[in-house]
């Protein structure tokens, strides 16, 4: 968004004559001995791909002292707001809406709208980083870094974040212009941030861009901008080796953003720097790695098969691919063997046409699972089909292709209810999106035979997407 100064007051616009725009009181009112309302702004938006003569900084922009960081060019910078400001008679200007909440409240209010309650307590017991809690609780690391060293960058980012949930919030709901504004400060201060050699720390500049990142979630911007921000944070992980990962809040940053930058490059279909031995291993020197991080190591290949299959290749190379695939596939089985069988009671059951799970956490390890091994069987489909002859060397026939994906396609869709409840704040219905965009694409390219499963997934998004309506940011042009 941007403002379109007026240079006509309300009363000359009103009575249709002409205003010389003087401050604070125009011309025409003086003459008339009338109060003069002044010059309120106007509104209008802007689109990210829409022509413009406005320079706009690069939302994270290369710059001495951060290498690694990518530079965006305008056109990919959402539309936002650059300021609010209404002029007063006395020619003062006031914001239309200020909360001035003190950092602490602003972190309040982030962890219990965006992490589960039963984080929340962890957190608040000041649980150790080794703690296997849910997969991208990063925001526990926010008080830590605000009390390490004041961080104009971190601080408004944190602003931001906040507005955003309490946009959706009904008591202490706020004005979209003012998360937008909140926003807008925050790209400023982390650019700026970006351009001036160690301003911020980077566990600070991660930290700032995850905010960033979910602040997205809820405002009206773009799917290419949130993009930008992630493809942005792993650059910026990548100026530091992998050991620097190893523990404290660089652990614990590295851990929840790494989902995220794995379900990009899925997205996206390209290969990632996580898939590196060194990047699986030197973060986890010191920290076990969770059931749920284990599970990402295994993944973090997966982009990189895709892309791989993507580009020309004869049979020797798809033999190759076929391979990895068999092999990643049984891991991912002993994977969900292993992690099943640890509790004595069931991992989760079905509720009518529902299924409800133990904990958070189970529930986001089986549905990634779960669709990790759909997008593995979708490969074997597509390598088996365009090379017959090595459906003899296959270990997993089209029909199994076929049984699988759309077995653990509706295991996904029977997860999503229990994953969109209120209680699982911000964090739930996020960790659904690659689980449910992989069971609707394998369901509607399933055709007749899957017609009626596409029908109750299809059914089931559009429940969720009334719900959470920033899902439809990643499900634009689906139902």
């Amino acid at each position: 968004m941007k403002i379109r100064q007026r240079t006509t007051c309300q009363i000359c616009r009103q009575k249709k004559i002409s205003c010389d725009g003087r401050k604070p009181s125009c011309g025409q009112c003086l003459l008339r001995n009338i109060t003069c309302p002044g010059y309120p702004p106007d509104w209008i938006f802007i689109s990210q791909f829409a022509p413009s003569n406005i320079q706009t900084k690069p939302m994270l922009a290369r710059v001495a002292g951060h290498p690694g960081v990518t530079k965006h060019p305008p056109s990919q910078l959402p539309g936002i707001l650059l300021s609010r400001k209404t002029h007063e008679p006395n020619g003062s200007l006031r914001s239309l809406y200020h909360e001035d909440l003190p950092l602490d409240k602003l972190i309040e209010i982030i962890i219990q709208g965006y992490v589960p309650g039963t984080d929340v307590a962890a957190i608040q017991r000041g649980a150790s980083a080794s703690t296997p809690r849910i997969c991208g609780a990063w925001a526990e690391v926010l008080p830590d870094l605000v009390k390490a060293g004041n961080d104009t960058a971190l601080n408004a980012a944190i602003k931001a974040f906040a507005f955003s949930i309490l946009v959706c919030e009904t008591q202490r709901k706020i004005p979209m212009a003012t998360a937008l504004e909140a926003y807008s400060v925050a790209l400023r201060s982390v650019n700026d941030s970006l351009k001036i050699p160690n301003k911020s720390s980077l566990v600070q500049l991660m930290a700032a861009v995850m905010c960033l990142l979910f602040a997205e979630l809820v405002l009206p911007t773009s799917l290419e901008s949130w993009t930008a921000h992630l493809e942005g944070l792993g650059e910026l992980m990548q100026t530091r080796e992998p050991q620097f990962y190893a523990s404290g809040i660089a652990h614990r940053l590295f851990v929840g953003a790494r989902p995220a930058l794995i379900v990009l490059k899925i997205q996206s279909r390209k290969a990632s720097f996580l898939a590196s031995e060194e990047w699986q291993t030197a973060p986890f020197q010191e920290i076990i790695p969770s059931p749920m991080q284990a599970l990402m190591n295994e993944a973090t290949v997966i982009p990189g098969i895709i892309e791989r299959m993507s580009q020309e290749a004869g049979i020797t190379t798809a033999g190759r691919l076929l391979t990895e695939l068999e092999a990643l596939l049984d891991r991912l089985a002993l994977w969900e063997t292993s992690f099943q069988a640890t509790p004595e009671a069931p991992r989760f059951w079905y509720d009518g046409d529902c299924i409800w799970f133990d904990s958070l956490t189970t529930a986001n390890g089986l549905t990634h699972c779960w669709a990790f091994n759909v997008i593995c069987l979708t490969c074997v489909g597509k390598i088996v089909g365009l090379f017959p002859d090595l459906r003899p060397f296959a270990r997993i026939s089209r029909g199994m292709v076929s049984q699988e994906t759309r077995r653990m396609s509706m295991l996904i869709c029977r997860s999503t209810k229990y994953l969109m409840q209120d209680k699982m704040k911000l964090f739930g219905p996020t960790s659904i999106v690659l689980p449910l965009q992989t069971a609707y694409d394998t369901l509607k390219a399933g055709g007749a035979e899957t017609e009626r499963d596409f029908a109750c997934c299809k059914e089931i998004l559009e429940s969720a997407l009334g719900e959470k309506h920033f899902l439809s940011l990643f499900f634009k042009g689906d139902v």
